[in-house]
């Protein structure tokens, strides 16, 4: 890494680089531990290399993540584990570091590609392509890298510190909100509050969430119509 960062700015003649993509991916073929080196420990290396320059460079630059759908979902099951995990943890580092930004001043975000036509949807071991195959199905087939790419331009060039966006086949490129956020969790801890009062289950499951949201989006309706 450190290699290419030095080789990459003595071609453009730059004192640091504007931007790193950590574009690196393979799938499970080779087993999880090298899913994760590769998608994640890469990953992880990568930004931290380009964070020691760019946050001592004027002009701080961005760091964009390529994640996957496969990131913000349990994924298709055991085989492909390591993909999954090592996914989901490029949009929480790239989350992660967004909200530190005050402390580097480095853009950080990530862009979440569904089922594409590359080498790591193609080169999946026979004994999961029928699965693979009725998933890409499901969602209409698989996209071009070059839909992936707009997004990517419109990621980089539209869209603020933090931006995790889902690419997905004949739909709007959307952006995807942290739902682990503060206001998230203080509702659902007000919501669970609610049930303890109501019901006293010895554990709030989401279906007691889904029932206290709907009580609670009732009870504004209602007191909106009374209003007005």
């Amino acid at each position: 890494f450190k290699n290419l960062l030095n080789k990459a700015e003595e071609y453009f003649n730059v004192s640091c680089v504007d931007i790193l993509v950590n574009n690196a991916g393979i799938n499970t073929n080779f087993g999880w531990r090298k899913c994760m080196e590769v998608n994640i420990m890469a990953v992880m290396m990568g930004t931290e290399i380009a964070m020691e320059r760019m946050r001592n460079s004027p002009n701080k630059g961005q760091i964009i993540n390529v994640a996957s759908m496969a990131g913000l979902s349990p994924g298709l099951g055991e085989e492909m584990v390591g993909y999954t995990v090592s996914k989901t943890g490029v949009i929480a580092l790239t989350r992660t570091m967004a909200k530190d930004i005050a402390r580097h001043g480095v853009v950080t975000k990530c862009i979440c590609p569904s089922w594409t036509d590359t080498e790591i949807v193609s080169s999946v071991l026979p004994e999961f392509k029928d699965q693979v195959d009725k998933m890409v199905e499901q969602v209409k087939g698989k996209m071009t890298p070059e839909h992936v790419a707009e997004g990517f331009y419109r990621l980089v060039t539209q869209c603020e510190n933090g931006s995790a966006m889902a690419v997905l086949k004949g739909v709007p490129y959307i952006l995807v909100p942290d739902y682990n956020i503060f206001p998230m969790i203080m509702s659902m801890v007000i919501m669970a509050k609610i049930m303890d009062k109501i019901f006293g289950p010895q554990v709030v499951t989401s279906n007691h969430q889904i029932v206290a949201f709907t009580l609670a989006f009732v009870f504004i309706s209602v007191l909106i119509a009374f209003m007005f």
